[in-house]
């Protein structure tokens, strides 16, 4: 595997300028964090005491963990240290499995053996003992803990991704916790939540609605139909600038990243459902409204 990123260094050296520019200086960011950064267990430890999780004992983790750099116990020790300080830990595992512009019907889904495509350490988890993930062609997410079945139910048989009536949506009637573990509010998934609430008309593409597949419980395909977020550019990053303004979210430094706090994912999402009333594309890079 090392020598592999060494060969892929070398091709982008050798092919630096133009184009490639700014790919190489990104890729050699991400192999500076994840070989001269190190992260100790006791280290990650000492940052997980700031996670104070609600009365819940829900944590939704969003992960880039090699941003961070390099952790010496490696994957399975940070997803021990992430379920010691929660009962239920969630993690997203989407896999946006749309139908194709030339295909009416999306690819079928398969909770068991959909990959995800949220990062490593969200398809490490998934296949751990005693996780559970949701149904969904799209947005699935996974789960592990005594409020598993409660979060994960029925979640293919909603017509929104991650609105009323998805985990997503039970995340935040259960005042859960949510941790961004290297990653920044672009990675916010209850966004989407609280547009759906909100009733905001830029929450969706118009006249769009996915056919979708996806096996169910008892191992049965069933089509589903859902309507799909929209795609426009959101200032999320911004939002969480102006959510921490708030006093809704917390920031400790681990190693060269980042862990972002929301200790009650229930007071953002009634800050989001306000203003999102108020203006419907709040959270367009579009919108004429400054951030406030």
């Amino acid at each position: 595997m090392e020598l592999k990123r060494i060969s892929q260094v070398r091709t982008l050296i050798n092919n630096w300028g133009g184009e490639h520019r700014e790919q190489t200086r990104r890729f050699a960011r991400r192999l500076k964090g994840r070989f001269f950064v190190r992260i100790t267990p006791d280290q990650l430890d000492v940052a997980l005491q700031n996670v104070s999780v609600s009365s819940s004992g829900v944590l939704f983790v969003h992960c880039s963990f090699s941003s961070c750099g390099y952790f010496t116990g490696g994957s399975d020790n940070v997803l021990d240290g992430l379920q010691r300080i929660c009962q239920t830990l969630c993690m997203p595992t989407h896999t946006y499995c749309y139908p194709a512009d030339a295909d009416p019907i999306a690819p079928l889904f398969s909770a068991d053996g959909t990959p995800s495509k949220t990062g490593i350490l969200t398809e490490q988890f998934r296949h751990r003992s005693g996780v559970l993930r949701s149904i969904h062609s799209t947005h699935s997410l996974a789960a592990c803990g005594p409020m598993t079945r409660e979060i994960c139910r029925d979640h293919y048989k909603q017509d929104t991704p991650c609105g009323a009536g998805t985990p997503y949506s039970t995340l935040v009637s259960l005042r859960a916790s949510v941790l961004l573990f290297g990653v920044d509010f672009n990675c916010y998934t209850l966004f989407h939540t609280a547009e759906d609430a909100s009733g905001s008309e830029f929450a969706y593409e118009n006249g769009t609605l996915d056919r979708l597949r996806v096996v169910d419980e008892v191992g049965a395909e069933q089509d589903c139909w859902s309507r799909r977020q929209s795609f426009t550019p959101r200032r999320f990053a911004e939002t969480g600038d102006l959510l921490e303004s708030a006093g809704l979210v917390r920031r400790a430094k681990l190693g060269r990243g980042t862990l972002l706090f929301v200790p009650d994912c229930s007071k953002v999402h009634d800050f989001l459902v306000e203003r999102l009333r108020r203006i419907p594309d709040f959270l367009y890079q579009s919108c004429a409204k400054s951030l406030q």
